[in-house]
């Protein structure tokens, strides 16, 4: 059995989701406000046990793995909740923000088909309704998108769980360690249900549709929290899947995303679009390295997705700011009419392009160097390709932040959205000049 602090975090955002949810109809402001002491309680605990000893239950495992990107996930759900405007019909955001994250450290911890089915599924129809939310017709076209790639990738993956139940007669994701002509399909149909939620292709088609038509922070949840947990769920699976069907399958995944992603990229004007397609290419990163096998693949993943959550985070707040419709041309002296919205989007661009200084640098390079140990070439080669690309097309963004504009508008910044640029930025600046605060932790901390 769990001890009762492991399950405090999740008592924490279950009953902040209730608490969240009962306030929203007559105190959205409020509502908000108890969505965010509950994220911060959930991860102050999960912080403060980050080395305690480890645990196990039927269904979910309390270890470093667990608590690490719980934690993380809780801090990306506090950061898409700062720029989530709950007025209107979008009342019920933060309590939808919770359930997602409840699902978030589910997922992160799962050593069992019904935890992993089941965090899957609380992080898909929370992210739905956060999608549909403004109630347009972009935000609706997104949604739909979602929910119905989201049914053909739950059903995938479900059938996956039911052929390794039939082959091993468990339903502990320890069934996926055998061997078999079932548990291979079993294994590959799991696979292709998580490359769903890591907008991988060939499932990643509600991504730029989520990015440019639902709500920024929900498109920011989706790039940031929900991936950091997939790929949580991805690092405890992929000790125990079986090598031949595991590697070859994410690489070809990763390496497609990194190429198709890049390149769609580089034909965007619409901030939100580009940012869409570029975020297909940063999970094939992730998967890429994960198919190397790798000693370092572990750490190299999650320190990849945790690096990139606060540019993504930074640069979507901008967008947001920018307007609905945010394209190139809005970027144009941003610096100069709102200096912290400008170089905060500047840094998260920068990071995002994995140019040094910055977090990202350091993610390209830990990411690199995992496919060089593992002798994954073509992997590499693609993965220098992507970079190339993404570097010309993040350069071309930033070049008009600094441009000299003649109109004096500039986005209007409230004040949680100003603390998240900082806090943002200040995480991508310190990570860039000091990338061992995370790195050595996750060598310790991850199995």
């Amino acid at each position: 059995m769990p001890s009762f602090p492991a399950l405090l975090p999740l008592l924490f955002l279950g009953f902040g989701a209730v608490a969240a949810m009962l306030a929203a109809p007559r105190l959205p402001r409020l509502s908000r406000v108890l969505a965010a002491l509950a994220l911060m309680a959930a991860a102050a605990t999960l912080a403060a046990r980050l080395w305690a000893p480890a645990g196990q239950s039927a269904l979910l495992s309390d270890d470093g793995l667990a608590r690490s990107a719980g934690m993380m996930v809780c801090l990306a759900a506090l950061g898409s909740l700062a720029f989530l405007r709950p007025g209107g019909p979008s009342k019920e955001g933060p309590a939808l923000i919770l359930l997602a994250s409840l699902g978030g450290l589910m997922l992160a911890g799962a050593t069992h088909a019904a935890s992993l089915f089941l965090g899957l599924e609380l992080v898909t129809l929370a992210l739905v309704a956060l999608f549909v939310l403004p109630l347009t017709r972009a935000a609706l076209e997104a949604g739909y998108k979602f929910l119905i790639l989201g049914a053909a990738g739950a059903a995938t993956l479900l059938m996956g769980l039911a052929l390794a139940h039939a082959a091993s007669g468990t339903a502990d994701l320890q069934a996926f360690a055998g061997r078999g002509m079932m548990l291979g399909l079993a294994t590959a149909l799991l696979m292709a249900g998580l490359c769903f939620k890591l907008a991988l292709v060939p499932f990643h088609m509600w991504t730029p549709d989520a990015f440019d038509g639902a709500p920024r922070a929900a498109a920011a949840f989706a790039g940031a929290a929900s991936k950091i947990a997939v790929v949580a769920a991805l690092v405890r699976l992929h000790t125990l899947a079986p090598p031949e069907v595991w590697a070859i399958g994410l690489g070809l995944a990763g390496g497609a995303s990194i190429l198709l992603g890049n390149l769609v990229a580089l034909r965007q004007d619409g901030i939100g679009r580009m940012l869409g397609y570029s975020s297909v290419a940063h999970a094939g990163y992730v998967a890429s390295t994960l198919a190397s096998g790798a000693p370092m693949a572990a750490e190299a993943a999650l320190f990849y997705i945790a690096v990139y959550a606060p540019a993504l985070l930074a640069a979507l707040c901008v967008t947001a700011a920018l307007g609905p419709e945010a394209r190139i041309a809005d970027l144009r002296g941003l610096v100069w009419r709102r200096p912290l919205a400008g170089g905060a989007m500047a840094l998260a661009l920068i990071s995002l392009a994995g140019l040094p200084v910055s977090a990202g640098f350091f993610g390209k390079y830990i990411v690199f160097t995992a496919l060089i140990e593992g002798g994954a070439w073509t992997l590499l080669a693609m993965a220098i390709a992507g970079s190339a690309l993404g570097a010309y097309y993040y350069l071309r963004f930033v070049a008009l932040i600094f441009r000299r504009a003649p109109d004096p508008a500039a986005p209007f910044l409230p004040a949680a959205d100003r603390l998240l640029l900082l806090l943002a930025s200040a995480a991508t600046a310190v990570l860039g000049l000091r990338p061992d605060l995370l790195l050595d932790p996750l060598r310790r901390l991850l199995p």
